[in-house]
Formats: C-alpha cells, structure tokens, sequence
C-alpha cells in the first residue's frame, strides 16, 4: 500500500523515510512514496505526488477537525487515492508530535489503510 503523508499544504511537505511518521506509516503496512528524499521534511511539487501516483493520501497537518486539505487532491481523478476514495485525515496532535499520542495516531493511521487495502 503506497502512501503520501501530507504534513503541511502550502508549501506542500512530505516526511522522508527516517522520520518517526514514515515507521508509523511502515508499522501499517504501508510503503511511503517519498521515503527515498533528503531531510526529515522535504517539500515536494504536486506533480511529484501524481507521478508517485500513492493508493493514499494522508493529511494531518491543518488543525484537529478540519480534513478540508484533503479537497484539493479530488481536482486529479487519475489518482488511485482519488479514485479509490483514499483520502485520510489523522488529527496532526495525534502523529505529527513525538508524545505518548502517536499511538492513537498510528493506531488511526492503520484502520485508514485496512480500509484502503479493502477498497483495492
């Protein structure tokens, strides 16, 4: 299962392999579409995000109860995360911090993508 994990959206952010929301993305099952680029938090293009072309998107950056980021991404039909409706929302305070609350984000993060996985 290929995931693009969207921490912030203008600049668009990813997060590379060695951060600690790429092993929860890995605890999941799932395969971080970026993992192979430099710094903890790299930007990317959204071209870069179609040409990964990731079975789901995870958003968690822009507030508690707001998935609103997740919107923008149904203008690219051709997405299997699009098409597949794999557009997620992980409450950021729950994964994007390092406290005993990433494991309720990671816990939400793996029921996101069981779903994924059932829609394939």
């Amino acid at each position: 299962m290929t995931v693009f994990y969207e921490v912030w959206e203008e600049p668009l952010m990813t997060v590379n392999g060695e951060h600690l929301i790429s092993e929860a993305i890995r605890t999941c099952g799932g395969i971080n579409v970026f993992a192979d680029l430099h710094g903890l938090a790299p930007r990317v293009g959204t071209e870069a995000v179609i040409a990964a072309n990731p079975e789901a998107i995870v958003a968690g950056g822009m507030g508690e109860d707001n998935p609103a980021w997740l919107e923008p991404w149904k203008r690219f039909p051709a997405l299997t995360a699009v098409q597949r409706d794999n557009l997620f929302f992980v409450p950021p305070s729950t994964l994007q911090r390092p406290t005993p609350q990433m494991l309720e984000g990671t816990r939400q993060l793996c029921d996101h993508l069981e779903r994924a996985r059932a829609r394939r």
